[in-house]
């Protein structure tokens, strides 16, 4: 019993027609008699009773009816996943991205990739970065976006620097300057991420080098958490782009918050990670490529609204995601 007789015969039952089942397959009705007869050689017993030129199938032939479309529908719906996936193998991609970029971001990233192939199956976590590294490295997810961390022979990284922003609120005097230095900020209270973020690590080293005092009265997880007390000009605050960024696109009024470059910059580092080892299908390298092409036109767009200026790699990244 083959895949091609379970066809012809649910065709056979469909029309009750030798003639009509060979039309509709393409096939001579020689062809549709050959292969019904084949099928009854196979289970031992005939499927028909002929009687006036007509076919009546008899009560073993509904049950063969039922699992036929059963098996039919399953090779049915197989063959429509791989050809909506573009051949593409795997239907599903497991992404990780750093809770930044997770809630608006990566999801119009998908949603970009999810009209171009629909039947595509997504995977989403939204970990700390430290943890997106190690799942990454465990090869459990095809691609991560974090922000920079550790060497590992277990991850590739396509790796992407962008320059720190100063966060101030709009009526604060120094929101009309062209950028802020660490004298114009010595000694004001400022928001920032936890100390062992690379952010006040880095802020910590440009004032002491410019004999500036940085005063931080505010340690916070995450930069939203920033924003009400820079809104209020209670503090200022020193983001990654990506931040900001989320900020202006999504905040229902933006425009309470102005960010500046800084100088001496503040470098941020984040990556594209995916694993060393992990087959990857020719779906998720899709993916992966439009990611890469995606984060190159953020990079792009962060540097004209917010002019912070390109890092001294920036266009090596560039090129990282052109490729």
């Amino acid at each position: 019993m083959n895949l091609w007789q379970l066809q012809v015969f649910r065709e056979v039952m469909l029309t009750g027609s030798l003639t009509k089942a060979a039309k509709n397959l393409g096939r001579t009705q020689p062809a549709i008699s050959a292969a019904i007869a084949n099928l009854e050689r196979h289970v031992g017993y005939e499927l028909f009773e002929r009687k006036n030129s007509r076919l009546h199938p008899v009560p073993e032939a509904q049950f063969l009816l039922s699992e036929a479309e059963g098996i039919l529908g399953r090779i049915s719906s197989l063959e429509r996943s791989m050809r909506e996936g573009s051949g593409l193998g795997s239907a599903q991609v497991r992404v990780a991205c750093m809770p930044i970029l997770a809630d608006f971001f990566m999801p119009r990233v998908i949603g970009q990739f999810t009209r171009q192939h629909p039947n595509t199956h997504f995977l989403m976590m939204a970990p700390s970065s430290f943890n997106i590294y190690e799942r990454i490295a465990a090869q459990q997810f095809d691609v991560g976006l974090a922000e920079l961390g550790w060497e590992s022979d277990l991850v590739h990284v396509d790796k992407f620097e962008v320059n720190c922003v100063c966060a101030l609120s709009s009526k604060d005097p120094l929101a009309s300057r062209p950028f802020v230095t660490p004298g114009d900020l010595d000694g004001r209270p400022c928001a920032t991420l936890l100390p062992e973020h690379v952010i006040p690590r880095r802020l910590r080293q440009i004032y002491e080098e410019a004999g500036a005092r940085l005063n931080v009265q505010f340690e916070l997880q995450n930069a939203a958490s920033q924003y009400p007390l820079i809104a209020e000009n209670i503090a200022y605050g020193i983001f990654s782009p990506l931040s900001a960024w989320i900020y202006r696109t999504t905040h229902q009024r933006p425009q309470e918050i102005s960010f500046l470059p800084l100088r001496p910059s503040v470098v941020y580092p984040f990556a594209i990670l995916t694993p060393m080892h992990r087959p990857m299908s020719r779906l998720s390298r899709e993916f992966i490529a439009l990611l890469l092409g995606e984060v190159r036109k953020l990079i792009v767009e962060m540097d004209s609204i917010f002019n912070a200026g390109p890092v001294t790699d920036y266009r090596t990244a560039i090129s990282i995601a052109k490729t």
